[in-house]
């Protein structure tokens, strides 16, 4: 990430409330999408990786369809649960971490951790590895 919208701004665009005591934040699902874009403009995208992850991406910029790659992930990509750039697992710590992951391997269903992640895990809100 090169660039993050300082909190001030984030602040502004939205509506603050207190609720029995507690501060709540209400902004329109519009407003909320622009938040989100405002503040995945600062990912850095792996172009050449995109379009070669996602074919309909690599050749909707080569059609001229999609201005970029980035363009793509930060106006619908990001939305449609795609990466941005390779993400690598750290397999045991994710096994470990889901262990539904490690029976569907041990079945057969999935490959690998990696593979689970970059297929549903991602989107499924798993994380890749330990923070």
């Amino acid at each position: 990430m090169k660039y993050l919208p300082p909190f001030e701004l984030i602040r502004r665009s939205i509506e603050i409330s207190t609720i029995r005591g507690e501060l709540r934040v209400n902004l329109s699902y519009g407003d909320f999408v622009k938040l989100l874009q405002m503040i995945i403009q600062g990912i850095e995208v792996d172009e050449a990786w995109y379009a070669r992850a996602y074919e309909d991406i690599g050749s909707a910029v080569a059609d001229g369809a999609v201005q970029s790659a980035r363009q793509h992930f930060v106006s619908d990509g990001y939305f449609e649960g795609r990466l941005p750039f390779p993400i690598m697992v750290d397999e045991p710590w994710y096994l470990a971490a889901n262990p539904d992951v490690a029976e569907s391997i041990r079945k057969g269903a999935v490959e690998s951790a990696q593979d689970h992640f970059n297929r549903d895990g991602y989107r499924e809100g798993r994380l890749p590895f330990g923070l």
